[in-house]
């Protein structure tokens, strides 16, 4: 018999994503943009219609007044340039467009979207439950380690267990974080091992189970059968220091703490929220009614 699972939603890639698919023509009540929200509630809509979850959640991503990853590396997304403020503002009616149709909703002002998901998917398992992770990230890979878990591309309809997850990036689900830290993350403004992409650190990773196995074994790179072996044994010896931090920084947190125990059951549709929400936003009645078919 399949455990019970929960879907817990990577919230700001499928916004972000709204607010480039979809034109800024659409707005709400006041004229303001409301294209981010109309293309993430449609998804959300999409999502209940097709699984009808019995738990689910979206983690956001919220300011950080005390960031976890900054305090490690302050260069931490320094190469990011701030949300515009009225994507700021669809962000807000995101989470409480989530609270009018009952889904539960989260952010934090030290931990990310990711170190959410990863705090709620461990609680999961511990009560013998199995998580679906909804998201385009890769790095979210890392927390598929059940044997029911998954990792959900909606937009593109992929699904990787943990299996999966090996079979497309050439690493088990544990060893995602030391990838990341061998390669860098040019989006976290992350530096990596010069030369060193993907397919290589999946080649030494297949040899050694971990950075720190890689650091204590570094002088054995040069004896594997890949083309230019030595040449990136000496570049990782040259800079095998930044190895440890990188993996702090690309590791997912899974243990953080939560003001309440979370309680992830679809609650199903408040229908006074959604008619506030709905008039708000200037939805139209036929999209605000098939909200309500689905309760």
């Amino acid at each position: 018999m399949p455990l019970p699972r929960a879907y817990l939603i990577d919230s700001s890639i499928y916004i972000f994503r709204a607010w480039f698919v979809y034109d800024d023509s659409i707005t709400d009540s006041k004229g303001n943009p409301s294209n981010a929200v109309f293309g993430f509630s449609d998804f959300l809509y999409q999502l209940i219609r097709q699984k009808k979850p019995e738990f689910i959640a979206c983690a956001f991503d919220s300011s950080q007044t005390d960031s976890y990853r900054k305090g490690l590396y302050p260069e931490y997304k320094a190469n990011r340039d701030p949300a515009p403020e009225e994507l700021k503002v669809q962000f807000q009616h995101c989470r409480d467009f989530c609270h009018a149709v009952g889904i539960p909703h989260f952010g934090s002002d030290r931990f990310e979207a990711d170190d959410i998901i990863g705090s709620l998917a461990q609680r999961l398992r511990e009560q013998g439950m199995a998580v679906t992770i909804v998201s385009a990230d890769k790095d979210l890979t890392q927390l598929v380690l059940g044997e029911e878990d998954a990792w959900w591309d909606f937009a593109r309809g992929n699904v990787l267990n943990s299996h999966g997850v090996k079979k497309q990036f050439g690493v088990r689900p544990d060893q995602i974080a030391d990838m990341l830290a061998l390669t860098g993350d040019k989006v976290d403004n992350i530096p990596g091992i010069p030369g060193v992409g993907y397919t290589t650190a999946s080649r030494i990773l297949q040899k050694f189970a971990s950075v720190e196995d890689v650091i204590a074994n570094v002088e054995q790179i040069s004896d594997m059968k890949f083309r230019g072996s030595t040449r990136v044994q000496a570049l990782v010896n040259a800079h095998k220091e930044m190895l440890p931090l990188n993996k702090l920084l690309t590791t997912i947190v899974t243990d953080m703490d939560f003001d309440e125990e979370p309680d992830l059951c679809w609650n199903g549709i408040n229908e006074d929220a959604l008619r506030e929400i709905s008039d708000l936003l200037a939805l139209s009645d036929t999209m605000h009614q098939r909200w309500l078919n689905l309760d």
